[in-house]
């Protein structure tokens, strides 16, 4: 344990957002952060475990997907006093403070959840969390350090990306205006959230092993498209025919602005913007004219791939220019028209991240260290107000790519993920050449 309170004393150190609170807006105030004066483990550490009985009814993915469905429906509250994060370790096989339940194996398995408001930490800021916590917990270096940690009281703010670039830029070929009143675009069900205490949030998870990844990932290069534009292609497919006809999608695909910003690489912040990309119903339609699985499918799949790169290679060209944050400036009041949105239509259909292969322990400190890295994933709290699923793509070297789906339960049929969930694993296990050679 000692190990790990270092580790997460220098980790806190390091990132300067980690010491800050969000204070919510009141009628005197806006909402901001609050640089804290101390930060206690106790506030920020959390441990937990399962019963044996809890070990042999749920496998390691199992055991993790409910841990972060849990996360998903907290709230990090009390910002006057407390940072904007929280660390929850999860013991597989056993309680802390006793045995392991593991049996016939050597080693201890956890499953390290950081969980963050958006507001400080965008999804490559949780990834950097990690490394820093595993640098330093793998780190031969004794060191006495005592908590709480006691901030700096010239500690710099969060970066914000509002006052590092200009997300207002506009130019003549500014076209980003978005109709998001569209009546045809499938959207599952109506805003709603009867009360915070009700909210739920759900989390389908899909693993590609290495092996397999790399078949895609030369599959990919040999067509000149991109894994995120694959990915966007099968989840056009999968809703064409999972839908029913006269329905157009909308996506929303983020992408990371650190390029224009200078931050960093480790930085943890929230720098991020995003493209929107319409599939509009003739192409589903189709979709839903070509036999599943065959090479005629398999083109507009590639389809979809190929413009979508040409899509975001234009909008990383001009960016920050035609930005779609642009359209939050000068609004007063958020909560009055966040709230008036319940019982509406939702305006996307789904958000899709690729982090792509993220180096989360140097290689150089891989052997023996105490502390190894089994896969990664990244996820978020299913939306009230946003797209009617989420979908988050993440891989480390030598390890396997996960792909997390999550939404508000009720906002969906699970019947629709889950069987989304089963065709992504089966389409990129399977693979795509020997549907390819049939054209």
């Amino acid at each position: 344990m000692e190990r790990f309170d270092r580790a997460l004393y220098k980790t806190v150190q390091y990132h300067p957002s980690l010491c800050y609170g969000i204070v919510d807006k009141t009628p005197d105030r806006e909402a901001h952060f609050l640089r804290l004066k101390v930060v206690y483990k106790e506030d920020v550490a959390e441990f937990c475990g399962q019963t044996q009985e809890e070990a042999r009814q749920n496998d390691d993915d199992s055991s993790t997907i409910k841990l972060l469905e849990k996360s998903h429906a907290r709230i990090l509250s009390e910002g006057h006093c407390k940072p904007a994060w929280r660390v929850v370790v999860f013991k597989h096989g056993g309680q802390w403070g006793s045995e392991s339940q593991q049996l016939g194996q050597s080693v201890q398995k956890l499953s390290i959840a950081f969980l963050a408001s958006h507001a400080i930490a965008d999804g490559l800021s949780h990834t950097n969390f990690h490394k820093t916590f595993f640098h330093f917990f793998n780190s031969s270096q004794p060191e006495e350090l005592v908590w709480p940690y006691q901030v700096p009281r010239d500690l710099r703010c969060p970066i914000l990306l509002e006052e590092v670039v200009d997300l207002q830029a506009r130019d003549e070929n500014d076209n980003t205006h978005i109709n998001y009143d569209s009546t045809n675009i499938w959207s599952g069900a109506n805003m709603f959230l009867p009360s915070i205490e009700e909210y739920e949030s759900g989390l389908r998870l899909v693993n590609l092993p290495l092996a397999q990844l790399g078949k895609v990932l030369q599959f990919c290069k040999s067509y000149k498209i991109t894994l995120t534009g694959l990915i966007h292609g099968l989840l056009v497919t999968y809703l064409s025919r999972a839908i029913a006809p006269g329905h157009m999608f909308r996506a929303v695909i983020p992408y990371s602005m650190r390029h224009i910003t200078k931050v960093a690489d480790d930085e943890i912040c929230n720098h991020a913007s995003a493209l929107v990309v319409d599939s509009p119903d003739e192409l589903a339609s189709a979709i839903r004219n070509t036999p599943t699985n065959s090479s005629q499918e398999l083109k507009l799949i590639i389809g979809i791939a190929t413009d979508y790169r040409r899509h975001m290679a234009a909008e990383l060209a001009r960016s920050p220019k035609n930005n779609v944050w642009a359209g939050m400036f000068g609004i007063d009041d958020w909560y009055g028209p966040s709230l008036s949105q319940l019982g509406k239509k939702r305006a996307l259909t789904y958000e899709l991240s690729n982090f792509g292969n993220v180096e989360v322990i140097e290689s150089d400190k891989l052997q023996d260290a105490p502390l190894s890295l089994e896969k990664v994933l990244v996820s978020q709290c299913g939306s009230v107000t946003g797209p009617v699923f989420c979908c988050n793509v993440i891989s480390i070297p030598g390890g396997p790519m996960t792909i997390t789906l999550t939404w508000q339960k009720g906002s969906v049929e699970e019947d629709i993920i889950n069987n989304f969930a089963e065709y992504l694993t089966e389409r990129l296990l399977a693979g795509f050449d020997s549907v390819s050679q049939k054209e």
